[in-house]
């Protein structure tokens, strides 16, 4: 992730507009803005009327963007061919959009801490949960649809005309990250906040050759098809987003093997490289130590956010020159790697942190009879932390009237990952019923949908799900069959270390064969179901209780509801395995992303110079016009 400049743009109208009004007064722009309006001789009935019908066609014209944009995403067979050949593609800015652990939270934190110190922030993210308008945000606010459309078709028809054949277009990730910098421009955010895609050294964001610092969260085993199958190759790819003189925050890798290579880079790109410190050794004062965002890893996170944003705000006001506080002797198991110091937290920063919104990560939303618990894990993990939190948060959300509970898992695994490592965490949890789905909403999706995705086949994403599910049949099973085995045999005569999850040795096969619990057993002995689709999935597992869920089941499953399900006063549902399947879900559930509201908390600051210009510009605007 990065902290950018704002820059000025490029267009002379453009900023001799935004440098005039940053100069007028509230008294001055109301009477240019009134001699404008009396030149352009629109009365103000006409402009409301006009304002309207516009209103009306947004969502089409929005549709007709949208479409345009799903035709730069690369199809499955050209994904598989990037896949087959790795190496030589990897400098093509691959379209993969999913993100890895923590750089999303870690951005959300930082945008928070600065948006509550009053600057405008502009906020570059992926992949988006339900519209694809959050992936650029002004002060905290996915960009409206007007707003989306007109910057779309300028970046679109100038690229569009520069083409010299019809492949001759960014493919998609690249086109957003070209439209997000183009935004923020136009925006005239203080601070950019940039989420990188897959990798770093060939990432699209890259573009950015001098941003005013960086940071690298926790690298995992995560896209080997495209980084490598070794957590070094990974950690080389992710370095990538080093700078020539632009000092890099990191976090105490759990994978230490992952180190020594961050190390070498920053030697290699001539930079600085600093461990950040515990949260708890900041000065809090008398305030609790509160988290906008559940689960420990996000303890690592927002020390991170917390380094990375108090560093910009002191380049601001050093005029670019800061130098990074550290504290102790360097790490000698990490050839000397420094770690900056904790300080003295402002009530922007505790508010910051607290008031954090960030969708689809340790989230919990009702929509009676369902509760559920989302989180968009995807690696080892972060699948160990989403069960942590999980069976932490479960005791506070059920219900204590004596009503009775049933627990539900929704999963699906996207990509090269192995579902297996994802599965093995939560085999334990003790699901009544295990949902697997496709990532389609519905099993007719629009071309002009936010959520279509062309990257993989409906086909391929069903024979996913059967492998899925067989794979969760024979985890489950084999975990019964050693808690069988554990409760048949004595303690004292087993001789053997086993786990279920993949131990030194397996439990003799003869106490396997007695307790009946071979691979030949059917699957009604390991309850789990396969949908075409997640609104298929919801609708039957709400047994027609949710009035907002109505509507015929597209493809009947094989079984009705059990009857468990449908006396459950409670149905606790775990999402889980892929944020775009967290996406699908929070796009049947809260489709306007009411979750995702998050305002500025704090009033110790004024706000930026540019919200109060543009503020007053639009209360001075008569409606309609531009």
């Amino acid at each position: 992730m990065g902290l950018g400049w704002r820059e000025h743009y490029k267009d002379p109208t453009w900023t001799t507009m935004a440098t005039l009004t940053a100069k007028l007064s509230y008294c001055q722009l109301r009477k240019i803005r009134g001699t404008l309006n009396m030149a352009m001789v629109h009365d103000l009935k006409g402009l409301r009327r006009l304002s309207r019908q516009t209103q009306t066609d947004v969502d089409h014209q929005y549709e007709d963007a949208i479409r345009a944009l799903n035709n730069l995403q690369s199809n499955a067979a050209t994904l598989q061919l990037i896949r087959q050949d790795r190496e030589s593609f990897s400098s093509q800015n691959l379209p993969t959009t999913e993100r890895t652990k923590g750089k999303g939270s870690t951005c959300a934190f930082i945008e928070s801490i600065l948006r509550e110190h009053g600057y405008r922030t502009g906020f570059f993210s992926s992949p988006h949960l339900v519209a694809v308008r959050e992936r650029i945000r002004i002060n905290g606010q996915p960009i409206l649809k007007e707003n989306f459309m007109k910057h779309f078709w300028d970046v679109y028809n100038q690229l569009a005309a520069q083409k010299e054949n019809e492949d001759d277009m960014p493919p998609y990730f690249k086109f957003l990250t070209v439209l997000a910098l183009k935004v923020f421009l136009r925006e005239e955010v203080d601070v950019a906040v940039l989420e990188v895609g897959i990798g770093g050294e060939y990432d699209s964001t890259n573009v950015v050759r001098k941003p005013v610092v960086c940071g690298v969260t926790t690298l995992d085993i995560d896209h080997t098809s495209v980084l490598g199958k070794t957590i070094e190759s990974i950690a080389w790819h992710k370095a990538g987003i080093m700078k020539p003189g632009v000092p890099t925050f990191t976090l105490n890798q759990q994978l230490i093997s992952s180190m020594p290579v961050l190390i070498e880079r920053a030697k290699e790109k001539k930079c600085e490289l600093y461990e950040v410190p515990p949260l708890e050794s900041y000065g809090w004062g008398t305030r609790p130590l509160q988290l906008g965002l559940a689960g420990n890893v996000q303890y690592k996170n927002a020390s991170l956010a917390l380094q990375l944003s108090q560093y910009w705000i002191n380049a601001q006001s050093k005029g670019g020159s800061n130098k990074v506080k550290c504290v102790g002797t360097p790490h000698l198991d990490h050839a000397g790697l420094q770690v900056a110091a904790p300080f003295t937290l402002a009530d922007e920063e505790v508010c910051g942190l607290k008031s954090v919104v960030w969708p689809g990560r340790s989230q919990v939303m009702s929509y009676d009879p369902l509760k559920f618990f989302i989180d968009g894990a995807h690696t080892f993990a972060s699948m160990q932390a989403c069960v942590d939190w999980f069976t932490k948060a479960l005791p506070l959300h059920t219900p204590h009237d004596g009503g009775k509970t049933y627990r539900v898992l929704m999963f699906n695994s996207t990509g090269d990952r192995d579902p297996t490592m994802l599965l093995q965490c939560l085999a334990s949890c003790n699901f009544d019923l295990t949902v697997f789905t496709t990532n389609l909403v519905t099993t007719s999706m629009s071309a002009s949908s936010d959520q279509t995705n062309y990257t993989i086949s409906p086909d391929e994403m069903h024979l996913r799900c059967v492998r899925q599910r067989n794979t969760w049949i024979k985890l489950v099973r084999k975990l019964k069959n050693w808690e069988a085995y554990q409760e048949c045999v004595p303690q004292e005569n087993t001789t053997r270390a086993y786990n279920p999850q993949g131990g030194q040795s397996d439990p003799p096969s003869a106490h396997e064969d007695n307790l009946n619990l071979t691979t030949s057993l059917p699957a009604t002995d390991v309850p789990s179901i396969i949908f075409p689709c997640i609104r298929d999935a919801l609708l039957w597992l709400s047994c027609g209780r949710n009035q907002s869920l109505r509507g015929e089941i597209s493809v009947p499953p094989a079984i009705p509801p059990p009857p468990q399900l449908q006396e459950a006063t409670q149905i606790q549902v775990l999402v889980t395995g892929s944020l775009h399947l967290v996406g699908g879900v929070l796009g049947l559930i809260d489709p306007g992303l009411s979750c995702a509201t998050h305002t500025r908390t704090s009033c110790s600051k004024p706000p930026s110079l540019t919200d109060l210009v543009l503020n007053n510009y639009a209360q001075c605007s008569s409606p309609g016009t531009p």
